[in-house]
């Protein structure tokens, strides 16, 4: 019995720090979702709270956006795959996608990385890209933008000619140098990437420090953090089908050759169900209807 109350307190006690790392006054809140396949609805068959749906998401963000301490602190970022699933299958709702590639704009995210398959298929239905997205191309390409007063560097990862098969070198080597061009010039490099979670973590280990946070889509598991083996990179990856939205607090940004990022120490990441606690946004879901 006794043990069992130990372990009670143990899980209260857990349960009420919860929040308390959230509180903090984070230098940077970053909002990540890909892999969601062209899903815009909630999830059917995810339990009576049916999770998900680009309404929800829309309420999420805005959330964030509105009020403090993440209030102008907010980078949301929509990674690759978020229409068409990486595999050969096609969306849930092809002929759905121009009302969903609009509802993606609304969104109003800072960055939208978008493969060749994806811009493609939207072309195909007459959906229009959404205004700002980016089309990932044969060599990476790179974007500055600051956020909360801080320069905040963006690698688009190249897409491979071949997304099943592993990338070669000379794409690692190439996303490597495009990164290093942007030191110097942003407090915070972050890379967005379609190649799967081999290849992320390859290219984390590889290429030490070569970004500081890496937004992770493709093949192989989501999850709310790693780091690269010497800690230089904070990596995190999308669950599918929209139902979570990953988030990263960083409470401070990488300022000497010695930084490493540290849970609790200088960041906070955890993956947000999107359940009936984020009301859908009317906006959203009447264009989707």
């Amino acid at each position: 019995m006794r043990i069992f109350r130990i372990l009670l307190l143990v899980v209260a006690l857990t349960v009420r720090a919860t929040p308390i790392a959230f509180a903090a006054d984070p230098a940077l809140t970053i909002v990540y979702a890909g892999n969601t396949y062209g899903y815009f609805d909630p999830c059917p068959t995810c339990g009576p709270q049916k999770l998900g749906g680009l309404a929800r998401r829309a309420t999420y963000i805005g959330n964030l956006r509105q009020t403090p301490p993440t209030a102008g602190k907010v980078l949301a970022i929509a990674g690759p795959w978020e229409f068409l699933p990486e595999v050969s299958a096609a969306p849930p709702e092809p002929d759905k996608l121009p009302a969903i590639a609009r509802a993606h704009e609304r969104l109003g995210y800072d960055a939208l990385a978008v493969t060749p398959q994806e811009a493609a298929l939207l072309g195909d239905k007459k959906a229009a890209l959404p205004n700002g997205a980016t089309t990932l191309e044969a060599a990476p390409q790179t974007r500055l933008l600051t956020v909360g007063g801080k320069s905040v560097g963006l690698v688009f990862f190249p897409m491979p000619k071949d997304i099943s098969a592993p990338v070669p070198d000379k794409l690692l080597e190439a996303t490597a140098k495009a990164a290093a061009a942007l030191r110097g010039k942003a407090s915070l490099i972050i890379g967005i990437s379609p190649w799967g979670a081999l290849d992320e973590e390859a290219f984390i280990n590889a290429r030490s420090g070569a970004v500081d946070v890496l937004l992770g889509s493709g093949g192989g598991s989501g999850f709310a953090s790693r780091t690269s083996k010497d800690g230089k990179t904070l990596w995190t990856r999308s669950y599918i089908k929209g139902k979570t939205v990953n988030r990263l607090d960083l409470l401070s940004l990488p300022g000497s050759s010695g930084f490493t990022w540290k849970v609790g120490d200088n960041f906070t990441a955890k993956v947000d169900p999107l359940d009936e606690a984020f009301p859908q946004n009317q906006s959203i879901e009447q264009l989707l209807r």
